[in-house]
């Protein structure tokens, strides 16, 4: 972690970024009389003053300003620039009023990525911690699912519902000494609810090294969860929460966002995909992707096999060893053919990895890699082609029909 703060806190950095820039980031840790550099002269002395500060180790500084700087180090990308950008359209904040140069051929060094995410983090916040946000929202994940018992629920995101919520989750995450910080970002995006839940991590301690000797810093980090909800499929996203806490938090959500207690605790809630197609079609199974025009190739890269075997002494099936295919051309499942992989005889395919390869009118197709594990896992990163990856999976029978599921139930 400190590494990556000295990465952004560069030479480069120092030596190009405002000076007044930095004395407001130290005016907002130190105060404005007992600031550490001083910021009198030309702004070469005022550099020097920095890189002199900044030389130690990250131990040396000060704890809020190394949280910071990390916040600020996440957007310091050029897609992180650009997520401000659109922030600050839409909401109608201009970054930069004045022109910076009477030269209309320079390129003004204040809009280097970097520069742009600690200009609008001290001067635009707001649009920052959207920015935020929507970083974390497209940040690749492996989202848990639950599935609601019907279709069609939505709901209006009130103040009350927003701050009940977010007191819950303060009480989960505290318990698990996460500590007490929270900020709650909702948004409604496509037709679907989105939450964004800074928080805070476990405190981490480091060991660094100042001088001839070992010091221990800690550090408490801002965390983010995501949860996004379509009111259409009744179907709730968790990002970026523990394995542990995904179904309080989708509790919670149920309770105090949708005001159905309950909603994803249902024993299909989870029960969401399977790969009983793939095993009956057996080695000769190839996605059917011809009803969209835009899906170029689908290739299966990865496919697992499990062997169980039954326990009489214990009454239960017993795993005994895996089989692996890998094969980039996709042709991981033909492997098995030939193989002592039998499905239906102990065997079963356990997780499948395909890429899908998307015609967008660029030079080369856009590649999507997702990881298929029953009975809850569709894991990919989310993009324009996330409805495209769901209906593929839909289509071709991965998906458990939610509807049959209901049927029994109410006969039961």
């Amino acid at each position: 972690m400190g590494s990556d703060l000295k990465k952004f806190v560069n030479p480069k950095f120092l030596k190009t970024i405002d000076p007044a820039l930095m004395r407001a980031l130290f005016v907002r840790h130190f105060g404005e009389d007992e600031l550490p550099v001083s910021f009198e002269g030309e702004a070469p002395t005022i550099r020097a003053a920095l890189a002199a500060h900044f030389e130690g180790t990250v131990a040396g500084w000060n704890a809020g300003m190394v949280a910071d700087l990390h916040r600020v180090a996440e957007l310091g990308t050029s897609e992180g620039m650009q997520l401000i950008l659109n922030e600050a359209r839409r909401r109608g904040v201009v970054l930069y009023p004045e022109p910076e140069t009477d030269d209309a051929e320079a390129a003004p060094i204040s809009h280097d990525p970097k520069h742009v995410a600690l200009y609008t983090y001290l001067l635009h916040h707001r649009v920052f911690e959207a920015a935020a946000d929507f970083h974390a929202l497209r940040a690749p994940t492996s989202p848990a699912e639950f599935r609601g018992p019907e279709r069609d629920l939505g709901a209006d995101l009130t103040e009350e519902m927003t701050e009940a919520f977010k007191a819950a989750v303060i009480n989960l995450f505290s318990q698990d000494l996460q500590g007490q910080y929270c900020r709650l970002g909702p948004y409604e995006e496509d037709g679907e609810i989105n939450l964004v839940i800074s928080h805070g991590a476990q405190v981490t301690t480091t060991p660094v090294i100042t001088g001839d000797r070992e010091e221990i810093i800690t550090l408490r980090a801002v965390k983010y969860a995501v949860l996004r909800y379509s009111p259409i499929e009744g179907r709730l996203f968790v990002g970026g929460v523990v394995k542990a806490q995904q179904g309080e938090i989708a509790e919670l959500f149920a309770r105090h966002i949708l005001r159905r207690p309950g909603f994803f605790s249902g024993r299909d809630a989870r029960d969401l995909y399977t790969l009983d197609p793939i095993s009956d079609a057996g080695p000769d199974f190839a996605f059917q992707h011809r009803y969209d025009e835009t899906i170029k190739e689908v290739r299966i890269v990865t496919a697992a096999a499990d062997l169980f075997e039954w326990d009489e002494e214990d009454q239960r099936w017993r795993h005994v060893r895996s089989w692996e295919s890998k094969d980039a051309s996709g042709g991981a499942l033909t492997h098995f053919r030939g193989s002592e992989v039998r499905f239906g005889r102990g065997w079963r395919l356990g997780e499948i990895t395909f890429r899908v390869a998307f015609e967008t009118g660029a030079k080369r197709p856009a590649q999507v890699t997702v990881r298929l594990k029953p009975p809850g896992t569709l894991a990919f990163r989310r993009t324009r082609f996330e409805k495209a990856i769901h209906t593929l999976v839909q289509r071709n029978g991965l998906e458990k029909d939610r509807d049959a599921g209901m049927v029994v139930d109410a006969a039961e």
